[in-house]
């Protein structure tokens, strides 16, 4: 019998390590590294492993994963156009852009044919969201068992497809920056924007998703609502160590940071002779992300450069593009930042970021305050959860001068309060058994030594709305109070008619 159980056992692992994965990316260099890692470590385990990647991304070949490139008409700059827009304050316009690239690439996903016959036969579909929204429709038009990498916070629009719980009384909607401890004004305005923001959602993706599925013939007769539901898991990409508490369904795990690293490489020597000579002042880096390196307007640069300058810090600043020519001489820019290392630096005093969710946790798990430069998207609201959780400040570009910079870089470095925070905090996200990379693989590991998590699927996607909110027995009740309240004063209404009756006749006997 145990010979029996061991043969059993080495078929189950020897079909899990020959599993074939199908990665789907779509755009974003910090999505496309994140899910690229995870790709890398599946195939490190055995797996056979392809990415379908669209031409106006930036690739670099990974160990064990075979790339597929699919047509898109997208130039390789072409989010520079819609973070443009948001950032000179035309967010109508920035948002119309973002959905005509998202649509250019599904459908040049979905027009991939020989890399989707290819895949057909293929386990998994591993895809991230919110940048590749069309990975639900690839894997539905093959039918292949998902599982989405959430690279946001839990209390964004993408959760209500999940049905992930959000007490309203307690976990504040991301757009609105409210921390879980609010008054009963932004308890009212939390409910109204979590009633307001599924519908809105659903109009400007879900209905741009609905009619891909119509045109490409994907079982049009199911919404892409109900199709973003069928993942057998979804990972997030967070900790509730930086994250409001709040409830989460059995196939919905939190699995902490993919991008941070705990191998720290040498600095190249330039870079390290110039922060070594900091004078005991340290220093700072300074990054917006993979996007915002080459096209911040020029006053903004010239704004930042200036702040800067006064700082007695040195400042490390990745920049390209337009370069001012009066940089002080404790600026060292550069085109790339080898972010992870610098961060681990001991002489490292406050990371000046735009805070994407990426360079949020990254800076928090290596215990780095932060100075926070929200610029589009997310990034508004991940700047209040960084002054909520004391992390750090904030300072918006559109209402700050150069004098104002400085003074609040210099109060991030010298108050103890949001070192201690960070060093608290990057003490919670380091306290795992697993790295968040090697868990997120063990749960689809799972899903794959298992044919799917379908047991870890509640009867909420089931059910309808109304049932879900218990309306249905809310009106029973309602009914039911109201038919006894009406019974009860019809008949205290006779008692009294009979009553008065009975008062009227006895004057007659007498």
């Amino acid at each position: 019998m145990a010979l029996g159980a061991l043969i059993v056992l080495s078929l189950i692992v020897s079909s899990v390590s020959s599993a074939r994965i199908a990665g789907f990316i779509a755009f974003g260099g910090s999505h496309y590294i994140t899910m690229k890692n995870v790709l890398e470590e599946l195939a490190s385990r055995g797996h056979q492993v392809s990415v379908l990647v669209p031409s106006s991304e930036k690739i670099k070949e990974g160990d064990g994963i075979e790339h597929n490139i699919y047509q898109v008409p997208l130039k390789p700059d072409y989010m520079d156009d819609y973070i443009r827009l948001v950032i000179e304050g035309f967010w109508k316009q920035g948002m119309v852009r973002l959905m005509d690239s998202q649509k250019a690439l599904c459908e040049g996903a979905l027009n991939s044919t020989e890399f989707l016959k290819k895949v057909q036969d293929y386990d998994l579909l591993v895809y991230d969201s919110p940048t590749a929204m069309c990975g639900v429709l690839v894997g539905e038009l093959l039918s292949i068992q998902r599982v989405q990498i959430l690279l946001s916070a839990l209390n964004s629009p993408l959760g209500f497809d999940h049905m992930i719980p959000m007490p309203v009384s307690y976990v504040p909607r991301l757009y609105l920056g409210f921390s879980d401890k609010m008054t009963f004004i932004q308890r009212f305005i939390n409910l109204a924007s979590y009633l307001g923001e599924k519908p809105l959602f659903d109009i400007l993706f879900g209905g741009m998703m609905n009619s891909l599925k119509v045109k490409y013939n994907i079982k049009p007769d199911r919404t892409y609502q109900e199709a973003v539901g069928d993942a057998e898991l979804v990972l997030i990409a967070g900790d509730f160590a930086l994250e409001y508490p709040q409830p989460l369904l059995p196939g919905i795990h939190m699995i902490g940071p993919l991008n941070v690293k705990d191998t720290v490489k040498p600095l190249p020597r330039d870079l390290e002779e110039f922060v070594s000579n900091s004078k005991g002042h340290g220093f700072i880096i300074v990054s917006f992300g993979s996007n915002v390196a080459s096209i911040l307007p020029r006053e903004i640069v010239d704004m930042l450069a200036t702040a800067f300058g006064k700082l007695k810090q040195l400042v490390v600043w990745r920049l390209t593009g337009y370069i001012p020519p009066f940089l002080g001489r404790n600026i060292k820019v550069m085109d790339w930042l080898p972010q992870n290392d610098l961060l681990a630096h001991k002489d490292i005093k406050a990371f000046f970021s735009h805070v994407g969710h990426n360079s949020l946790y990254e800076s928090a798990y290596h215990g780095v305050p932060l100075v926070c430069f929200p610029l589009f998207a997310e990034q508004y609201e991940n700047a209040k959860k960084v002054e909520n959780f004391d992390l750090g400040l904030t300072v918006y570009h559109d209402r700050t001068n150069a004098q104002e910079l400085s003074t609040t870089i210099e109060m991030v470095i010298s108050e103890p309060r949001f070192k201690q925070t960070a060093m608290r905090i990057s003490s919670l996200l380091k306290d795992r058994r697993r790295t968040p990379l090697q868990e997120a693989c063990d749960w689809i590991d799972y899903v794959l030594r298992h044919g799917g998590a379908k047991h870890l699927r509640p009867q909420v996607f089931n059910i309808p709305w109304y049932q879900y909110y218990l309306l249905d027995v809310i009106a029973f009740l309602v009914a039911l109070v109201t038919v006894i309240v009406v019974a009860i004063w019809l008949t205290c209404r006779c008692l009294c008619r009979l009553c008065c009756k009975s008062k009227g006749m006895k004057p007659k006997r007498e």
